[in-house]
């Protein structure tokens, strides 16, 4: 029995629908989504040029255009770039809205939150 088309509509239209999907190629978006939550944690000092604690959305787009990083990274950073206010709005920070750019604990909130709406066991 096939699903109405008003409830494909439905469910397409729920913003956290793609959470819910796996590829029929085999990959999934939870595993994606841990190993960019990965190398932002283990790239942060290296992404973070000015050494202040948060990486800028400029300290982005250098890496991004920097050929020395593999494809695989820059894919990670274009990723972050693309959700970089998101991210920014994940954890209130003391300081305030003065900061350009993201911290640590910023990116740790975003995945968390991301994490809590994919279904299945949780790293």
């Amino acid at each position: 029995m096939s699903t109405p088309i008003h409830e494909h509509k439905e469910r397409d239209s729920d913003d956290s629908a793609w959470y819910r999907c796996t590829p029929s190629s085999g990959i999934r978006i939870a595993d994606t989504l841990d190993e960019v939550k990965s190398f932002a944690y283990d790239s942060f000092d290296r992404l973070d040029k000015n050494n202040d604690g948060f990486v800028s959305r400029q300290e982005l787009n250098e890496v991004l255009h920097d050929h020395r990083w593999s494809w695989r990274d820059r894919s990670y950073v274009s990723f972050l770039l693309r959700r970089l206010d998101d991210i920014k709005a994940a954890y209130d920070e003391e300081w305030g809205d003065d900061v350009d750019g993201i911290s640590r604990v910023d990116i740790q909130e975003y995945f968390n939150a991301i994490r809590e709406k994919i279904p299945g066991p949780k790293r």
